[in-house]
């Protein structure tokens, strides 16, 4: 009997031989059989273990018919955000998710996202969906007006993250919005400054309270 299985049941890098067996339906001396014959692609750690690799297993399910999603599209994203519900009450989040709309062509079952929230905040809930979105390979483009969209901090590994799933973050400028942009890095960085200036605070007086002991 054979198991149907999404990509994103695989969360893992590498998996081991028993967990590739029971993956399979397969015996554990099977798999070691097909890991000799060449069937299943499989690689040596230093020290003589058996492993093999996410993308390696799943490409393995798709040849026996055992995945269910590998076929379909994958879908251009549209990622907007903005730093305060007054920017959300004026429009500009909506104005920067359809400036992108407007100005990519030949858009691919596009999902728009978009969420309040400082460009400093690494938890966002749509950053976080767009992640998750790219890591089970179901994403082609991401696109957004300025790479502080995504993340003030830090983007060089997302794109990298991004660049390893096949996935190219497009800019398209606004210049219209350069003006908020500016603004918002103001505001980022004295809210960078402040909570660094309460960690230091907090510091001095912990070590203060030291002495007086």
């Amino acid at each position: 009997m054979k198991y149907m299985y999404k990509r994103s049941d695989f969360t893992k890098e590498y998996y081991k031989t028993g967990e590739v067996a029971k993956i399979l339906n397969l015996t554990i001396k099977t798999v070691q059989t097909y890991d000799k014959n060449g069937t299943l692609k499989f690689f040596r750690t230093s020290t003589n273990y058996r492993l093999m690799a996410r993308e390696d297993l799943i490409d393995y399910l798709d040849k026996e018919g055992m995945l269910s999603d590998i076929s379909l599209e994958k879908r251009d994203i549209i990622y907007a955000r903005v730093s305060s519900n007054e920017q959300k009450t004026k429009g500009d989040l909506d104005r920067q998710a359809m400036f992108l709309v407007e100005n990519v062509n030949n858009l691919i079952n596009p999902l728009v996202l978009k969420e309040v929230g400082s460009g400093l905040n690494d938890k966002r809930k749509k950053l976080l969906e767009l992640i998750d979105l790219v890591c089970n390979d179901q994403v082609k483009n991401v696109y957004v007006t300025y790479k502080d969209r995504l993340t003030r901090f830090g983007f060089n590994y997302l794109e990298t993250m991004f660049k390893n799933h096949g996935v190219q973050i497009i800019v398209l400028k606004d210049k219209k919005e350069e003006k908020d942009v500016k603004e918002e890095l103001v505001d980022d960085m004295m809210s960078l400054i402040a909570s660094f200036s309460g960690k230091l605070y907090g510091m001095r007086s912990n070590k203060n309270k030291g002495r007086n002991k």
